[in-house]
């Protein structure tokens, strides 16, 4: 008999183990993870009938199929590229909501598989920290995945190592926070940011810590924004405030083509209300391939990197190609991360023991791609989509509380019978 959860389970336990190597040697890894757990739901449809179980999916279908259309009568780039850029933008939900649905169960033993694994690629990206010209250009491997990496395999760490009251030993908690610094050496600030929030979260975090009037909190949670600002404050400034004007550095060319696609994926918000520029028109991996006829409308085609010529830093931020979908996508893509931690908030009243350490890894999950979204596109790779799987275990939480609150009192009922 097929058991679809455990299908979901090897799925991400595959993924997981070559992470490290999805953005070189395997990078059809991710595509073909989606693309299994998504034949996994139809399977589920068909075989349980489990059709009104996966709404959201039929949802988020029906959404982009509207957004193909919509793109196909824009006219900024051909079909067969939209097309693409739809499945690609499907990455990071469809694997979420298809475990979800299913609400797989990790056993011991595939806890420790994925907590071994995520030790293996640290390792992995330890290694490749002393092998930069390996790396850089036989391997192709940015060191900014170094980052990513250590921080996706730390939170999966911690959430393995979560007992049933919620609790991380002391050991698998310094195994964590050891993950967390190695990734220090990728030198991203957006990773010095992640850092600061994931020591919050894992090491201070309380569930309801901000409700009333408790001064102290509010002291902390003032330290950690001010944390957060001080070792990304460079970037953010660039990005956001001074441009180019007094920041641009001449040997990292990106650092010009990345404030000039936020400053036009604003104009492109406000000029192409309220559905955006369309699928495969802006900032995105098949507006690259085939150049979208957008950016000679705006003027940004003969920039270095933005250019037919050399399209290199076309895709390299997600919120820029957040325009392609207008406000209304925005709007759904906040909708979307609010019913996602929803989702987990759910166990607060069945088991509020497990719940801090379980919610602690949700909102680290939607730190970590909010962050990572600002200069790379993360969301979109193996790394962002393992991190909504991740999140769709942890919320697949309360059901396996259920399940044993139902074992228990079936038990004390027979018990009671018996007697």
């Amino acid at each position: 008999m097929i058991r679809l959860d455990k299908i979901c389970i090897w799925t991400f336990i595959t993924c997981f183990a070559l992470m490290m190597w999805s953005g070189s040697l395997v990078k059809w890894i991710d595509e073909l993870c989606c693309y299994t757990l998504l034949l996994t739901g139809f399977l589920d449809c068909l075989i349980n009938h489990r059709w009104r179980a996966y709404l959201p999916l039929w949802l988020l279908l029906g959404i982009m199929t509207v957004y193909v259309v919509y793109s196909t009568f824009k006219g900024f780039n051909t079909l067969p590229y939209i097309m693409m850029d739809a499945i690609i933008s499907l990455k990071p939900f469809v694997p979420f909501m298809v475990i979800l649905a299913i609400k797989p169960q990790l056993n011991i033993t595939e806890r420790q598989i994925i907590k071994v694994l995520a030790v293996i690629n640290v390792l992995e990206a330890l290694v490749l920290l002393f092998m930069p010209i390996t790396r850089e250009y036989t391997l192709n491997i940015h060191i900014m995945f170094i980052g990513t990496t250590c921080m996706v395999a730390a939170m999966t760490y911690f959430y393995c190592s979560t007992d049933d009251k919620g609790h991380v030993a002391r050991h698998h908690l310094a195994v964590v926070l050891t993950m967390i610094a190695i990734g220090l050496a990728c030198t991203r600030a957006k990773y010095y940011a992640e850092t600061v929030l994931a020591l919050f979260l894992f090491l201070l975090y309380k569930p309801n810590m901000f409700k009333g009037v408790k001064p102290q909190y509010w002291v902390l949670s003032l330290v950690v924004i001010a944390a957060v600002v001080a070792v990304s404050w460079n970037k953010f400034s660039y990005y956001f405030i001074t441009g180019n004007s007094e920041t641009f550095d001449p040997t990292v060319a990106e650092s010009f083509a990345r404030p000039v696609l936020y400053a036009t994926g604003g104009l492109i918000l406000i000029d192409h209300f309220p559905l955006g520029s369309g699928l495969a028109s802006f900032a995105s991996y098949p507006s690259s391939v085939n150049y979208s006829s957008l950016y000679h409308e705006y003027g940004i085609s003969k920039i270095y990197g933005l250019s037919e010529a050399m399209p290199d830093f076309i895709c390299d931020a997600f919120y820029p190609l957040l325009a392609q979908f207008g406000i209304v996508g925005i709007a759904l893509f906040i909708i979307y991360l609010v019913w996602a931690v929803k989702q987990v908030k759910s166990l607060s009243g069945i088991d509020a023991g497990r719940f801090r350490a379980l919610m602690a890894v949700a909102l680290m999950v939607i730190c970590f791609l909010l962050v990572e979204s600002v200069a790379s596109t993360v969301p979109m790779q193996s790394w962002g989509m393992l991190a909504m799987m991740l999140m769709a275990f942890v919320a697949s939480e309360p059901h396996a509380v259920i399940i044993e609150n139902n074992k228990k009192s079936l038990y004390n009922e027979r018990q009671f019978t018996s007697a």
